[in-house]
């Protein structure tokens, strides 16, 4: 399964490599990819990479959310 949604104007992916276990990513507004890995839920997945969007924003404050 394969989900595309956005966060604070970031559009970010979460699949599903294997049973129970996820990947997520997204392109920063700098051209850099994002990635990480999840095991447990997809929802869990989803919260892990807004949660990355969140942080990467709070360290880059030059690119503000839209």
């Amino acid at each position: 399964m394969n989900v595309y949604a956005l966060h604070q104007g970031i559009q970010y992916h979460v699949e599903e490599l294997g049973t129970g276990v996820w990947r997520w990513s997204f392109t920063t507004p700098t051209g850099t990819l994002r990635t990480g890995r999840v095991i447990g839920e997809r929802l869990w997945a989803a919260a892990v990479a807004c949660r990355a969007i969140e942080v990467w924003r709070q360290m880059h404050p030059a690119h503000k959310a839209a």
